[in-house]
C-alpha cells in the first residue's frame, strides 16, 4: 500500500491547482488572442464600408451643388427674361407704367402703416 503524507498531498493540490491555473491562463491568452483578431478583422472590413458611404456622400453633394448650379442659372435666366419684358411694357406704355407703380406703392404703404399701428396685446 502506498500511503501519501500530508506533504505529499499538499505538493500534489499545489501542482494541481499550479496546471489548472497555467490551463486557465492558456485558454484566457487564446481567447484574448482570438477576440482580437477578430477585432482586427471587423476593422478591416468596415474601412471600406466607411469609404464608400463617404464616396457616395461626396457624390450626392456634389448632385446638389450641380442641381443648384443648374436652377440658379436658370432662374438668372429667367429674370433677365423678365426683366427685357418688363422694359419693353414700360418704353410701350409709360403713364401706365407709372400708374401701375405708384398704386403698388400705395398697397405697400398702407401695409406697413397697418401693420406698425397694431396694438402688442393682440397677440397676447
Amino acid at each position: 500500500m502506498n500511503i501519501k503524507t500530508a506533504s505529499q498531498l499538499a505538493d500534489e493540490a499545489s501542482k494541481t491547482a499550479n496546471d489548472a491555473i497555467e490551463s486557465t491562463r492558456a485558454y484566457a491568452q487564446n481567447a484574448v488572442n482570438a477576440a482580437g483578431e477578430k477585432v482586427r478583422d471587423l476593422r478591416r472590413e468596415a474601412e471600406p464600408t466607411v469609404e464608400q458611404i463617404a464616396a457616395r456622400v461626396q457624390q450626392a453633394v456634389q448632385r446638389g451643388l450641380d442641381a443648384a448650379s443648374t436652377t440658379s442659372a436658370r432662374a438668372q435666366r429667367r429674370l433677365e427674361q423678365a426683366a427685357d419684358v418688363t422694359g419693353k411694357y414700360i418704353a410701350d406704355q409709360p403713364m401706365r407704367s407709372v400708374l401701375i407703380a405708384a398704386a403698388a406703392g400705395a398697397a405697400i404703404t398702407a401695409l406697413i402703416v397697418l401693420a406698425s399701428r397694431r396694438n402688442p396685446r393682440d397677440d397676447y
